[in-house]
């Protein structure tokens, strides 16, 4: 195992980052998917980059040009720079007042190719991620009356930098941050482009509930829970828990989805989910209680109403499956496929959207049962990694660490990945007592194991 690496990080004083040009001042609809209790939390996000020499762009300092970059794109994304304000019946509103998003610069004494020494690569826990995004924000707190983004980008000392950067989950799901710095990216190429190559849309009314509201399938992802709903878990409760990263390659990933369908195809987010959600049961669960896979589905482009084009807000629906921990366990793996699948058949309906937005309507903004509950978001469709600054593409770009939610542990993200030996395959990011992970990692590999063919399976 490789030794710690110690570095240190010079981080300068926060700024506030305003819309380049005057904007509208008014206040902006947030949707019931937007401002649900479950979704109030930040999604942090990072991106590595080796020095712009390296791709023989010219030579530019990181800091300013993502800042003038990111100034620009506020004045079309304007809400963001805005604040939440809470307004009648539990619902939030945006106040659109231009006030601006946190940035910082900072500078690092280590270089990229030393960080890509980490001990199984350059992914997720980070060392010393506290102070390459100092702003970071745990939990549920600092929702209302306060920045919705914030950004910094550190310089390294071989001319690379790293961006890191939180979004109040509120303003917009990963597919929407994706969209946002893509568009910080566009202005980082060409400073003198009129607009983002997608323009961005509000369009949160296109979600509006029902009246009355039609309650049309069970929605066990908000079922009561023991404790309440709307607890605001401490920084303290999510860093007692242990980041961790599991990666598994195209040839784990085949050997799940042959066992589990055959000839015949198997998504592979349930091939994954089933192996994680089933190594998870077995470490953390105990065998009488229930457990509950909960798995956002993005709603962008195949329901209807149909959302425009640049929607940026929260467009995902979280169906449920529960089942007794002991019998998930005990059946064999492709039962665990079946209920993922079982569940999503209802979930990718029209109806089902309408459903959860007249039940949050009708109910009260309630969060996530966390009673057992595991969400597995899968983002491997964004490809955070390949966004280019001037740089190229990213050594690493996706979720920046695991414990985003209101529930420590309870969320786990999956991204695409290629890890330090060049193999493809998917990286999930957990957090999980310390104690436990060293089981977890190996309850994993026992899935896996228990499925793969004795001979080497050919990439997918």
């Amino acid at each position: 195992m490789a030794p710690p690496l110690n570095f240190s990080v010079h981080v300068g004083e926060p700024e506030l980052v305003r819309p380049e040009k005057p904007t509208t001042k008014e206040f902006k609809y947030l949707s019931n998917i937007d401002d649900q209790s479950g979704l109030r939390n930040h999604i942090p996000f990072v991106h590595l980059y080796p020095s712009c020499a390296t791709v023989g762009a010219p030579v530019q300092d990181p800091i300013t040009m993502i800042k003038h970059s990111l100034a620009k794109v506020l004045s079309f994304y304007y809400p963001v720079a805005g604040r939440l304000r809470n307004a009648d019946k539990g619902k939030l509103v945006v106040d659109c007042c231009g006030l601006g998003v946190i940035f910082r610069g900072a500078s690092a004494d280590i270089t990229l190719e030393q960080l890509c020494k980490i001990d199984g690569g350059l992914k997720p826990p980070f060392p010393q991620w506290d102070k390459l995004l100092v702003d970071d924000v745990w939990g549920s707190n600092l929702i209302t009356n306060s920045p919705l983004l914030r950004v910094q980008v550190t310089r390294l000392a071989c001319g690379g930098f790293i961006l890191a950067y939180t979004f109040n989950h509120c303003i917009c799901d990963a597919y929407g941050a994706y969209q946002f710095i893509t568009a910080v990216s566009e202005f980082c190429k060409n400073p003198n482009r009129n607009a983002p190559s997608t323009l961005p849309t509000w369009g949160r009314e296109t979600l509006r509930p029902r009246s009355p509201p039609i309650i049309s399938y069970p929605h066990h992802e908000y079922d009561d829970n023991s404790e309440n709903p709307t607890i605001s878990y401490g920084v303290s409760d999510f860093k007692s828990l242990a980041q961790t990263s599991v990666f598994l390659s195209r040839a784990d990933i085949l050997a799940l989805k042959t066992h589990i369908n055959g000839n015949k195809k198997c998504p592979t987010f349930d091939a994954i989910a089933s192996c994680l959600w089933r190594a998870r049961t077995r470490t953390l669960i105990s065998p009488e209680s229930s457990t509950r896979l909960i798995f956002p589905i993005d709603t962008r482009f195949r329901y209807k109403p149909s959302l425009p084009n640049g929607y940026y807000g929260a467009a995902v629906v979280f169906p449920c499956t529960v089942i007794k921990a002991a019998k998930l366990v005990e059946e064999p793996l492709h039962c665990t496929a079946k209920l993922i699948w079982e569940v999503k058949k209802d979930a990718i309906r029209d109806e089902y959207r309408a459903s959860v937005l007249d039940l949050i309507e009708a109910n009260g903004r309630r969060g996530f049962c966390s009673e057992g509950a595991f969400v597995v978001s899968d983002m491997s469709r964004l490809r955070f990694v390949d966004v280019d600054f001037g740089w190229g593409g990213g050594v690493y770009g996706g979720p920046a660490r695991a414990g985003t939610g209101m529930v420590p542990g309870m969320v786990t993200s999956v991204i695409g990945h290629k890890n330090e030996e060049g193999v493809e395959g998917a990286l999930a990011l957990v957090s999980l007592p310390p104690a436990l992970l060293e089981r977890f990692h190996k309850e994993v590999r026992k899935e896996i194991d228990s499925v793969a063919p004795c001979k080497p399976i050919s990439a997918l």
